[in-house]
């Protein structure tokens, strides 16, 4: 597990785990304290308008090849001390490829961070 602080030192990431398949590749994370969970515009369950957090996805290979943000999906941890999440990129990793680099962005509408994350490739599991 790497922990890295991120949105200006007021929240903490962590990545929790790697995982490839031939389809796709899936960074899961959990970010402390919780993101806002609320749409942009909209008061969150305290009231305030805290910033929309956005979160995407890039990646490149040690060969060169590029891999696509394919979304992802996140929320509460179950105690709610977390925001718990995972993103993926597509298509899963190519054949020659030894090892891949995540850039992963952060954007809270006024700032925007990469923070970047490089994990060795083995074959892919379908």
């Amino acid at each position: 597990m790497k922990k890295v602080p991120v949105l200006g030192g007021r929240h903490e990431l962590t990545i929790e785990g790697f995982a490839a398949t031939t389809e796709h590749m899936e960074l899961r994370y959990h970010l402390t304290p919780p993101i806002p969970q609320s749409e942009p515009d909209e008061e969150n369950e305290v009231g305030n308008h805290e910033p929309y957090v956005f979160l995407a996805l890039e990646a490149l290979d040690d060969v060169g090849n590029e891999y696509l943000d394919s979304g992802g999906a996140f929320g509460l941890s179950p105690d709610g001390s977390a925001t718990e999440g995972s993103l993926s990129v597509q298509p899963g990793p190519y054949a020659d490829a030894r090892s891949v680099t995540l850039h992963l962005i952060l954007f809270d509408g006024t700032r925007e961070e990469t923070h970047t994350f490089t994990f060795p490739l083995e074959a892919a599991a379908g």
